[in-house]
C-alpha cells in the first residue's frame, strides 16, 4: 500500500510573514549534530519558531535547549503534542518513528520524520494512513536528496551525459563512531537492522532515485543472530549491476563510482556539492563544483535546513513537500527485499565449529 498525501491546506490564522512553528522529539546524536543547528539558522531568519522539545533523558533536552532557549521542555511526548505547533520532528530512535509520527498527525500536525521512516513496511503505512485520514503531510529526513550534487547526478545521467551505464559501485562505512546514548541501536527489534537500515538506507534511497526500483536483488550480510555490521548489496537495473558494500568495522572508501559508455561520475559520500566528472571522448577530468540557483553555497547543515524548510513551504502554500513519505516507504520496502533474501557472507577465516554456531544462530534476531 502506498498512500501519497498532497492535498493539505494551509493553517487557518498564519499569517505569510509568520514563523512555522515547530515541536521536536528526540535529542540524541542525529538533533545535537544536525536538527539543533538547523533550527537555529532557520529561526534566526524568522522561518520557523522552535515551541518546545522532548526527550525521556531531562539531560539531552536541556543540552539542546540551551541551543534553542526560546523552546519549552516537554515533561513527556504527549505534553510535546499538547503545545500549540503546525509541524513536528521526529528524530527520535527509528522504534519511536510509528507511534510518535502518527500520534503527532491525529493531534493535527504536520511530520517531518528522520530516516528510517519506521522499522517496518507496515509501520510506515501505519502513517500514511494516518496522513491521509487527517489531510496532513508527512516527509521522510533523506536529507542526502537535498545535496546539490546528487540532484546534479539525478539530471547529468537524465540527460545522458555519460551514455548508457555499465556498471554502479558504492563503498560506504568504516569503524563504528556514532554516538548512541543506548545499545538499542543495535537491536534489531528497536532498530529494525544494522547497517543496511542505517546508512544502507540512505544508499539505497539515491540508488532508487537515480535509476528507479531494481529488477533483481542479491544480498548478503554477517548477521549471526544480532544485526549486521558488514553487508553486500547487488541490484540489477536494466542493463547493469550496482554493487554496494556497508561496513560498521573497516574502513570503506566512501565513494560512489558511476561507469558508462562515455564516461564516468564519482561523488564522495556527504560531499553536499563537488562531484568528479570524466569524459572519454575529450580525455578530460574535473572536479565540477554546483550551487543551488539562489547562488548560496550548501554545507550539511545546509541540507538540514533546506529539508525543513521544504516542510514549512509544504505547511504555507500546500505543495508537496520536496522528500515525500512514500519515498521513506519505498526504500523501507527494498530494505526488508534484501533482509527476506538474506545469505551469509562469505567470511573465511571462521573455522568449521564456528561456522556450525554461526549456522545455528544465523536465523534469529535479537
Amino acid at each position: 500500500m502506498s498512500i501519497l498525501v498532497d492535498t493539505a491546506q494551509r493553517p487557518a490564522g498564519l499569517r505569510e510573514d509568520e514563523p512555522v512553528r515547530l515541536v521536536l522529539a528526540g535529542c540524541g546524536a542525529v538533533t545535537n549534530h544536525y536538527y539543533a543547528e538547523a533550527l537555529s539558522r532557520l529561526q534566526g531568519r524568522g522561518h520557523v519558531a522552535v515551541a518546545g522539545i522532548f526527550d525521556p533523558e531531562p539531560k539531552q533536552a536541556a543540552l539542546v535547549q540551551a541551543r534553542l532557549p526560546s523552546a519549552k521542555i516537554a515533561a513527556s511526548f504527549d505534553g510535546l503534542l499538547a503545545m500549540d505547533a503546525d509541524v513536528a520532528i521526529i528524530a527520535s530512535p527509528p522504534g519511536y518513528h510509528a507511534d510518535q509520527s502518527t500520534k503527532a498527525l491525529e493531534a493535527g500536525m504536520h511530520v517531518l520524520c528522520e530516516k528510517p521512516m519506521a522499522t517496518s513496511v507496515s509501520e510506515a503505512d501505519r502513517i500514511l494512513a494516518a496522513a491521509a485520514a487527517n489531510n496532513l503531510h508527512v516527509a521522510t529526513g533523506l536529507v542526502r536528496r537535498e545535496f546539490p550534487a546528487t540532484r546534479s547526478i539525478k539530471a547529468m545521467l537524465e540527460a545522458g551525459m555519460i551514455g548508457r551505464l555499465r556498471s554502479v559501485s558504492c563503498f560506504e562505512g568504516g569503524p563504528f563512531q556514532w554516538p548512541v546514548a543506548s545499545v538499542s541501536y543495535f537491536s534489531f527489534a528497536e532498530s529494525g537492522g544494522g547497517v543496511l537500515q542505517d546508512i544502507g538506507t540512505h544508499c539505497l534511497d539515491l540508488l532508487t532515485w537515480w535509476f528507479g526500483e531494481p529488477d533483481q536483488i542479491h544480498y548478503a550480510d554477517d548477521a549471526m543472530g544480532g544485526v549486521e555490521a558488514n553487508c553486500l548489496v547487488q541490484l540489477r537495473f536494466g542493463g547493469f549491476v550496482a554493487t554496494v558494500r556497508l561496513s560498521r568495522d573497516w574502513a570503506r572508501p566512501n565513494l560512489y563510482c558511476l561507469e558508462g559508455e562515455r564516461g564516468s561520475i564519482s561523488w564522495t559520500v556527504n560531499e553536499t556539492q563537488t562531484v568528479e566528472v570524466t569524459l572519454n571522448g575529450s580525455r578530460t577530468t574535473g572536479f565540477v563544483s554546483f550551487n543551488n540557483a539562489d547562488g548560496r553555497s550548501r554545507d550539511f547543515i545546509d541540507a538540514f535546513c533546506d529539508q525543513i524548510s521544504g516542510v514549512v513551504d509544504a505547511v504555507r502554500n500546500g505543495v508537496s513537500p520536496s522528500v515525500p513519505a512514500s519515498a521513506g516507504r519505498n526504500v523501507l520496502d527494498l530494505v526488508e527485499g534484501c533482509y527476506a533474501r538474506r545469505k551469509l557472507m562469505d567470511m573465511p577465516w571462521l573455522g568449521p565449529e564456528e561456522l556450525l554456531h554461526v549456522g545455528a544462530c544465523a536465523g534469529t534476531r535479537q
